[in-house]
């Protein structure tokens, strides 16, 4: 998806403390930054912008959890992983990533306090922002009131404006429903990249193996995810590329214990190497069906055999649905 050389450092700060300081002086990007679409990529684009005209190290500042997961008693489905999106940041060649621990006492600053933050803290010397940024309690502030005082200390302050595709504006919350529909290639138009979760493979309870269906299972720790359901996707390892049908919930045929916790399981077609404890990418393109309780291990056999067939079919022919979807 991205890559960029491997001399390229990105630090990443989960503790303030442990920052010193930066002698140029910082460019920062504030937001959530879920999905990375083409409005997050504007700012991005802006700050490291700023950042190379006044000589600045480029940052982006996150969240963890993201606010609405800390308040919220309906938590929205979460795209990116605090993983996926540090990915991404290296591969925009980011210097520094602040990933904030959102606490009760960091969301009751005030505008004044935030910005005395960024300023003493961080030696912010520009700020930007998305159209849709507030802070504070409750999101009590505005870009306005972000604005006012950062222009008070002699920081510069902008915002990058909404990002439309024929009339309609780019969010986050747009593409979790797209991705919740399976209308994949119509969220890559609006993401510029294909929707994809990466993770690291862990042990499972080799029952697909003992099926004829080997998998590489990667543990989703996140409260809500946009997937359920079987999808034909492509996994990205140290040994390749490869096609792959990938189960995404709580597979209600084998599983009566944990129906909290949603699983990724993928088998990999012509594959038959050793993936535990490595990195995987695992892109999605088309969703198969959903998921469904079999009435026996015989029956789910038959379904993934033909889930399999399908998938193969649908990835071959897969220049063609972009043709009609992307262009």
């Amino acid at each position: 998806m991205w890559h960029f050389g491997a001399e390229f450092t990105m630090r990443l700060y989960r503790c303030l403390s442990d920052f010193h300081g930066s002698e140029r002086g910082i460019a920062l990007a504030i937001g959530n930054f879920d999905g990375f679409h083409v409005g997050h990529q504007a700012v991005i684009n802006a700050m490291k912008d700023k950042a190379q005209r006044m000589g600045l190290q480029s940052a982006v500042m996150i969240f963890e959890p993201q606010p609405l997961e800390f308040f919220g008693k309906k938590v929205p489905a979460r795209l990116f992983s605090l993983r996926d999106k540090l990915r991404i940041f290296r591969a925009y060649g980011v210097d520094i990533v602040f990933c904030m621990s959102f606490t009760r006492k960091f969301a009751a600053l005030n505008d004044v306090e935030f910005v005395d933050l960024l300023q003493n803290k961080l030696n912010v010397k520009s700020v930007t922002v998305g159209s849709q940024f507030s802070f504070g309690k409750a999101g009590a502030y505005t870009f306005t009131d972000l604005e006012r005082c950062c222009h008070a200390v002699g920081i510069e302050c902008s915002k990058v404006h909404k990002v439309e595709e024929d009339g309609v504006r780019i969010s986050s919350t747009l593409l979790r429903s797209l991705i919740q529909a399976g209308d994949f290639f119509t969220a890559q138009k609006f993401m510029g990249h294909p929707y994809s979760i990466s993770g690291r493979v862990v042990h499972g309870n080799a029952l697909g193996r003992t099926l004829g269906f080997p998998t590489a299972n990667i543990n989703l720790n996140r409260r809500v995810c946009p997937l359920s359901g079987v999808y034909a996707v492509q996994v990205k390892c140290v040994y390749g590329e490869y096609w792959g049908v990938a189960n995404v919930g709580h597979r209600p045929t084998v599983n009566t214990t944990d129906m909290l916790h949603s699983l990724l399981e993928v088998n990999l077609i012509d594959f038959n190497g050793d993936l535990y404890g490595k990195s995987i990418e695992v892109v999605f393109y088309f969703k198969l069906r959903d998921e469904m309780k079999f009435d026996g291990l015989d029956a789910l056999v038959k379904q993934m055999t033909a889930d399999k067939e399908r998938a193969h079919y649908l990835l071959e022919n897969m220049q063609h649905y972009e043709q009609v979807h992307l262009a």
